[in-house]
């Protein structure tokens, strides 16, 4: 069965949710979403020199003027986002970057002048004819730049994408072959090559690449090192390997893909990518691709610099009743895991007694008595959740995602990652203040096994179908739930109708 999905009747769950993948903020994601944000303001740019058009002054009042020529900006690079985005493997092949940033505005402009021409008067299609002309004199120059400097960055090395191969075996000697050949345009850097044989078995480099580990070894490494990608170099006929060596990284952010070539032959109508020459089938993708990624961080950083401001005067409130209430800090910090299993520090008002010896490991429980009068309130209002805005701040968090767990998290005694199958996918994301579960009342404390997997199936749910949209109604129906209040305890396996 799969996860329930955001867009599915309430209440649904399974025993088996579903994983997905999330890109990081790593110097190739980051360069495609400069470049994305880049290709915007060209075309907003360009929307600003149409509207200064003679010819656009006569066909056009100035009011029409601004809302087409930006309109037409938005509608051209939300187009570009979806069908030639600026992905590092097409800005290398300057060619195809400048096919890309000539293919769309031309298409968009000329559809919108053919229109007009069709059912509006000539000196209107003239007037609109200008503005694909106005996009292209400034969007050519910028792809072609940005290509230059991609081709630079993987040639100096700072743009390179680092590569993991799990493997040792022939397949993985000849990836690397053609990975390093001088002739391949995105040579990467290649992290080390990760086999699950003993020591004993596994031959000490591969093709001049050495063999780093265990994959338990690579996922500590992807701790401190940045990953993009994993090449699972394994022939088909040890499928148990290959889902094995999948469900150790799920909870990297890089992307996974199998080798296709040789045992592996591709069935016929696969979807496949290739690297370096060889076909490859993507197991583990990622689901914000760099616009996305751009959207959702500018999202984060705006709304959460904004209600910090107006939250403000209720934390100092709440931070002064805190202090008169007993002795011990205002702020609770606590180690969590966050994306890719890095461990930050969570803040949050402290809503329990001060005990010096309570590490905090301990969940809070329907009527616990540690819980202060003030706390409760606290708690109820989820203002105790509020200094987690200077999480988000700090990129550690987001708004919304999966909520941020203890590493190692207990449930009827056991750790959570031995009962909830898929369970490492969820940090494959930024944890979130609030997340699809909590707006369906999955927000108490997750004290059995089948709680736990309802819980984590929202979680991956909400990875594997998220859109701006999507967080924004989550949004939308948090701030509902603050206004009104929600006992944490209180398990409602539905969605909030009419938001």
């Amino acid at each position: 069965m799969r996860a329930p999905s955001p867009h599915d009747d309430p209440g649904l769950a399974v025993e088996e949710p579903r994983p997905s993948a999330l890109a990081g903020a790593q110097p190739v994601a980051a360069f495609t979403q400069l470049a994305s944000l880049l290709d915007l303001l060209a075309l907003l740019l360009a929307g600003l020199l149409w509207m200064d058009a003679p010819l656009v002054g006569g066909a056009f009042t100035p009011l029409e003027a601004q809302l087409i020529g930006l309109g037409l900006g938005v509608l051209c690079w939300v187009a570009m986002l979806s069908l030639t985005p600026a992905t590092l493997g097409r800005l290398l092949d300057m060619p195809w970057a400048i096919a890309d940033a000539a293919l769309l505005p031309g298409l968009v402009g000329g559809a919108i002048a053919l229109l007009a021409l069709l059912f509006a008067e000539r000196s209107l299609a003239t007037a609109l004819l200008l503005w694909p002309a106005a996009a292209l004199s400034l969007l050519l120059p910028l792809r072609i730049l940005l290509s230059g400097l991609a081709i630079r960055g993987v040639r100096d090395g700072w743009l390179r994408r680092r590569i993991a191969v799990v493997g040792a075996t022939d397949m993985s000697a000849e990836l690397i072959h053609r990975l390093t050949d001088p002739a391949n345009p995105e040579i990467p850097d290649l992290v080390g090559v990760f086999d699950d044989r003993d020591a004993t078995r596994r031959p000490p480099e591969v093709h001049g690449v050495g063999v780093r580990g265990d994959i338990a070894e690579l996922c500590r490494r992807a701790q401190n090192e940045r990953l993009d990608l994993i090449v699972i170099a394994l022939p088909l006929s040890r499928a148990m390997d290959i889902l094995r060596s999948v469900q150790q990284v799920q909870a990297l952010t890089a992307e996974v893909v199998v080798l296709l070539e040789g045992q592996n032959a591709a069935p016929q109508g696969t979807r496949v990518s290739v690297i370096a020459g060889y076909p490859v089938l993507q197991l583990v993708r990622q689901p914000l691709q760099p616009g996305a990624v751009l959207a959702k961080g500018m999202l984060d950083y705006l709304v959460a610099a904004l209600a910090l401001l107006l939250v403000s005067p209720i934390l100092l409130l709440a931070a002064l009743l805190i202090r008169l209430s007993g002795p011990g800090p205002v702020l609770f910090r606590q180690p969590r895991v966050g994306r890719n299993g890095r461990m930050f520090n969570i803040l949050k008002l402290r809503t329990l007694r001060w005990d010096p010896a309570d590490d905090g490991t301990r969940g809070v429980v329907a009527n616990d008595k540690r819980v202060t009068p003030i706390g409760h309130v606290l708690r109820v209002l989820c203002v105790d959740e509020l200094p987690q805005l200077i999480n988000v701040l700090r990129g550690e968090m987001s708004l919304v995602g999966p909520r941020p767990h203890v590493a190692h998290m207990l449930v009827a005694g056991r750790p959570i990652e031995e009962l909830v199958p898929g369970y490492g996918a969820r940090h494959r994301m930024k944890p979130g203040i609030t997340g699809w579960a909590q707006v369906n009342g999955l927000s108490g404390t997750m004290s059995d096994v089948a709680m736990a997997r309802i819980v984590i199936a929202h979680d991956l749910a909400y990875i594997s179908e998220w859109s701006l949209w999507l967080d924004l109604r989550i949004l939308a129906r948090t701030a509902v739930i603050s206004l009104f209040g929600r006992n944490a305890f209180d398990v409602q396996l539905r969605e909030w109708k009419g938001l």
